[in-house]
């Protein structure tokens, strides 16, 4: 945790350790709380994964049973269809070893949800099927169809009786516009629930005493199945089933730093949720750090109300500030400042300072908000925009220029907006940029 904090470029948000399924450490970093359903990328793939699995167990479909078979009304619309389509199989879609050379959701038109499918069928694979792997988001998505086409039931709704609540998670799913769960990214569950499912594959598909997943699934879903070429050392290991092989054992990982960490060995489940780019430096620091403490018994006492993220540091100075116009993007903002993309609509930010806290507003998409900052301090609370309700957590300070430093964190997600209101002029920047967009309203999960 020291080495984390002397990091600017780190950022955890939630830390849970369970060793042979004892929970032997769990810390929060505020605002963020236990209860929070942050999103958690890619981390989703796991779940769309292990309701394929339900899915086999229960003779809806096979690994070996050729898309074009399970999919035939995507395959009949299909102009020109190729022989190499024709040969993926559930297999090569789990294992993204689908042959294409570039993500296939790049394809999808995000105004023709209805045709995603054909379009996925549509697009053949440049090299072998089965010859290499390719990360690839739209292969994560098909696994979400298949299920809805074999079960009649989208992802969330198949899971939760299934998987989700014999093991007490609560979770909801971000949709495409037809209504459907992304099936590639979308989810959101608690820190907490990220080692369950980490411990759940850690049991064979076991959960006390039950068994949720089929036999076998396990350890066909954690056996490298194709070699992977990343530039990174830990994305460079291999692939199972929507997972990603590690130094040891594998992981459930999503952008960001959204992670759980599978020793079998070790008998241990390490969940993170966080929000940097420099994702392989912490999982240096997990395997440089974290392990060998855990390896050598040294465990704190659980939780620690210190911990919390930076706050802007605050210099007494100025009572309000009113700007003009839209929010600029200002990259130099933010410590490790990715491509500035999907910033919010953003005008007329003010504030206005009294004794303790700051009162913050601006207009978004044509809505007022308004909330308060705490000063030195994380201060949590709900905006409402349009039909949903946010939840945000805000702290405020002015530096020795009298400039207003804002930062806003959308619980429900890994991500921080980062303001100064410096004149008649507001500057912006995320942390991190939210992949699925910069309308602020879409930070919840429901």
């Amino acid at each position: 945790m020291d080495a984390v904090a002397a990091r600017p470029e780190l950022e955890l948000h939630g830390l849970v350790v369970r060793r042979d399924g004892r929970p032997v450490l769990e810390q929060y970093w505020a605002p963020y709380v236990a209860g929070d359903r942050a999103l958690v990328y890619s981390a989703s793939k796991t779940f769309t994964a292990s309701a394929i699995a339900l899915a086999v167990g229960e003779g809806l479909l096979a690994l070996d049973d050729r898309i074009v078979d399970l999919l035939p009304g995507a395959w009949a619309a299909v102009v020109g269809p190729t022989e190499s389509v024709a040969q993926l199989t559930v297999h090569h879609v789990l294992s993204m070893s689908t042959g294409h050379d570039a993500d296939v959701l790049e394809r999808f038109d995000p105004a023709a949800p209805q045709e995603w499918a054909r379009s996925f069928l549509s697009t053949p694979p440049q090299t072998p099927v089965g010859s290499r792997h390719v990360y690839n988001n739209g292969a994560s998505w098909l696994l979400g169809e298949l299920i809805r086409e074999r079960t009649g039931h989208d992802l969330l709704d198949y899971l939760r009786p299934r998987l989700l609540e014999p093991l007490g998670i609560d979770a909801t799913w971000d949709r495409d516009a037809l209504g459907r769960c992304l099936g590639w990214s979308g989810i959101h569950v608690r820190t907490r629930d990220l080692a369950t499912i980490g411990e759940l594959y850690r049991c064979d598909g076991v959960w006390e005493g039950r068994r949720l997943l089929p036999e076998g699934w396990v350890a066909r879903a954690t056996t490298s199945r194709i070699p992977t070429e990343e530039p990174n050392p830990d994305w460079n290991l291999g692939y199972g089933y929507q997972l990603w092989l590690g130094r040891e054992g594998y992981r459930l990982d999503g952008a960001f730093g959204q992670f759980s960490l599978v020793l079998p060995e070790r008998g241990l489940v390490i969940a993170i949720t966080s929000n940097q780019s420099a994702t392989q430096l912490l999982l240096d620091l997990v395997w440089d750090l974290l392990l060998p403490e855990l390896d050598a018994g040294s465990i704190p006492e659980e939780g620690s109300s210190a911990a919390q993220l930076p706050v802007p540091a605050d210099s007494g100075l100025g009572s309000d500030w009113s700007t003009h116009g839209p929010a600029l993007v200002d990259a130099t903002l933010v410590s490790s400042p990715d491509e500035q993309a999907n910033l919010p609509d953003l005008t007329a930010a003010h504030a206005h300072r009294d004794a303790t806290a700051l009162g913050v507003g601006f207009t978004t998409n044509g809505q007022q908000v308004e909330l308060t900052a705490g000063i030195g301090t994380w201060v949590r609370q709900h905006v409402r925009l349009g039909d949903v309700t946010v939840p945000v957590a805000a702290a405020a300070g002015s530096d020795a220029d009298g400039a207003l430093g804002v930062r806003l964190v959308f619980t429900d997600s890994p991500h921080t907006l980062h303001l100064r209101l410096a004149g008649a002029t507001a500057r912006m920047a995320w942390a991190t940029t939210p992949l699925q967009g910069g309308d602020l309203a879409g930070l919840v999960a429901r």
